[in-house]
């Protein structure tokens, strides 16, 4: 098998000598900017320990919701107590 051939290679030629001008767009026009297929909510990724994914499967079935509306709520919760949260409240 080939050696992969070094990052570096692939820089263009001009890199060394670049230089960086100040944008006449902002980072809040930016923001402000629709996005395709923007969500409600954005994803967020949480690896817990098995034991705990399980606990809360079994709470989600019980209370007839799904884990994410769990989790959501909880971390609203803790934002809320913590003097943290902001804006809209999520509610399932």
């Amino acid at each position: 098998m080939a050696k992969r051939a070094s990052l570096s290679t692939f820089a263009p030629a001009h890199a060394d000598g670049a230089h960086v001008e100040k944008s006449a767009v902002s980072s809040a026009d930016l923001m402000a900017l629709p996005v395709a297929g923007k969500k409600k909510y954005p994803h967020v990724t949480v690896y817990l320990p098995a034991d705990v994914v399980r606990t809360l499967k079994l709470l989600a079935i019980d209370s007839e919701t799904r884990v994410s509306d769990l989790c959501a709520e909880a971390i609203t919760e803790w934002l809320r107590q913590k003097g943290h949260a902001r804006g809209k409240t999520f509610k399932a």
